[in-house]
């Protein structure tokens, strides 16, 4: 089962693997976006060659300089040195002199759930285009990982971007995250979800219930599944998942091939992440009363990736234990995922993001 959950989290882009991405971004001077719209299969695909520029096709790889990269209906057919790549006479030329490209980036922790995205089916494309310019696209992303939003809108959203009607990111989504019974968290209970959606959100309370919602998300186009481990019910106190409830959802979600990430919060809501098998902890913990060096080292034995988003976390009290705790899993040699909470918050810029994980380390 860990080795088809690999394939899946390659598959998604959730863990590295030796390809080159579908997207690049041409930086210093052009505007950066998705390269090309989806097309009909009426239509001959569009050519376009970005040709003289400096590429980094991953971190990893050799910068090639004088590089030509050529893109067919929208995804690159080949790339290289100038000299080396054929351009086909019909492209359409992009000449990139002093200009960078770099592999898209991917936002692996966003949020469809502000106001602007409700009746994403009907709504005009440019406005959409421009919601998600202002919030994703230009900083970089061509991928994101929506953990928690309203599936009809967020499914709507993507088939229109998609069908090349909107510009926009690929997007994965995990529908409606399941929360523990009576475990809504107090920052979602205070107004700023209508009471007719709140009690919507599901609380499963045995493993039957737990797979029957699962199963609903993925049903419904959700291609990941998020689960509250531990969730804030109070200032104060974590509320854990339990672990019959958490170890059946994950079970069924892998049965179909969808990894789960999990919002864990404390100790105790990593020990039921562990106990299920979760792949990916969707947040550093920021109850770090009773964090121990041994529970990082077990996550990083069950190779559990980690999503620090330190935006959310920049101010708060123990901001420093924290930055350690982060600073601790990268050295131990633990995967870590870049994601800022956006949608959740609107601090759409990543500089922050990008500074504190410099100071962690």
């Amino acid at each position: 089962m860990r080795a088809e959950m690999d394939k899946v989290r390659v598959a998604l882009g959730l863990i590295t693997a030796p390809v080159v991405t579908s997207a690049l971004l041409v930086l210093v001077g052009l505007s950066v976006g998705v390269v090309g719209p989806t097309v009909s299969a009426q239509l001959r695909p569009p050519v376009v060659a970005l040709v003289g520029g400096r590429v980094y096709a991953s971190p990893a790889a050799t910068p090639i300089d004088n590089a030509a990269v050529v893109i067919e209906g929208g995804r690159i057919v080949s790339i290289g040195p100038r000299a080396q790549v054929r351009v086909p006479p019909t492209a359409r030329i992009i000449d990139c002199p002093n200009k960078v490209l770099v592999a898209g980036f991917q936002n692996s922790h966003v949020h469809f759930s502000e106001p602007h995205w409700a009746g994403a089916a009907t709504q005009p494309a440019a406005v959409l285009t421009a919601h998600l310019q202002r919030m994703l696209t230009r900083y970089g992303f061509t991928t994101v990982v929506d953990t928690g939003s309203f599936l009809p809108d967020t499914t709507a959203l993507r088939r229109r971007i998609e069908s090349g009607e909107i510009e926009g990111p690929r997007i994965l989504t995990a529908g409606s995250p399941l929360y523990p019974p009576n475990g809504i968290p107090y920052y979602l209970r205070d107004g700023s979800i209508p009471p007719d959606l709140l009690r919507q959100l599901p609380q499963p309370a045995t493993a039957a219930d737990a797979v029957r919602e699962v199963a609903r998300n993925l049903d419904g186009g959700a291609d990941i599944i998020k689960l509250l481990t531990g969730s804030w019910v109070e200032r104060g106190r974590v509320l854990p998942m339990p672990q019959t409830v958490a170890i059946a959802a994950v079970q069924e979600a892998h049965r179909r091939g969808a990894l789960v990430f999990a919002h864990t919060s404390s100790p105790a809501g990593l020990e039921v992440t562990l106990a299920a098998g979760v792949d990916v902890v969707a947040h550093a913990l920021d109850d770090t009363r009773g964090l121990t060096p041994g529970l990082l080292r077990r996550m990083k034995e069950a190779r559990i990736a980690m999503i620090p988003t330190l935006t959310l976390f920049a101010s708060a009290q123990n901001a420093a234990e924290i930055f350690k705790e982060v600073g601790e899993y990268a050295a131990q040699g633990g995967d870590i995922l870049f994601g800022t909470d956006v949608g959740y918050h609107q601090m759409y810029d990543t500089r922050l993001e990008f500074a504190s994980l410099g100071k962690a380390g």
